[in-house]
């Protein structure tokens, strides 16, 4: 298990250190850049009710506008009435700064594979900080909802430029 050094480091330790990276950012010579995650919805990786940290090096800056998220679904999603939320969550992680500011409730019957969807600022199951500019440094956290996933993947990507 992981912790924080004196000087706000997260430190892997262990076997969390063997745990290979799902998510990055693409290279891009504009302004406009691009983060991807690669989600695998299981009960085991992302438990009901426990907003668990995306990826441990990936960050949204400060002072940055998110201008829209991708969802892409690879597998279809199961598991109930399972509801998928994505959100930011401070550096320290422990200050939550929106648990569902990227993505909002997303349904499982909404998850079906092979299917490309882009949420804006006025989109269904957008977040509330989708075309607001952060103020503060996060990390991206998923919050599973309502019941575990029992299948699915699916790759997020979120775009966003500094204004």
């Amino acid at each position: 298990m992981g912790y924080l050094d004196n000087s706000g480091l997260y430190v892997k330790i262990g076997p969390e250190t063997a745990v290979p990276s799902t998510g990055g950012e693409y290279k891009t010579y504009a302004e406009l850049r691009e983060i991807e995650l690669t989600l695998n919805l299981t009960a085991a990786a992302y438990p009901f009710g426990t907003s668990v940290i995306a990826n441990d090096n990936i960050f949204l800056p400060a002072g940055v506008l998110i201008q829209e998220v991708e969802t892409y679904v690879e597998t279809t999603g199961a598991g109930a009435t399972a509801t998928l939320s994505i959100g930011l969550t401070r550096t320290d992680r422990t200050t939550v700064t929106d648990a569902t500011g990227i993505l909002n409730l997303k349904t499982v019957a909404s998850m079906v594979a092979n299917e490309k969807v882009i949420y804006n600022a006025v989109a269904g199951f957008a977040g509330t900080k989708i075309g607001t500019v952060l103020a503060n440094v996060n990390y991206i956290t998923v919050l599973v909802g309502t019941a575990n996933f029992t299948a699915g993947k699916m790759k997020i990507r979120i775009r966003y430029y500094r204004p």
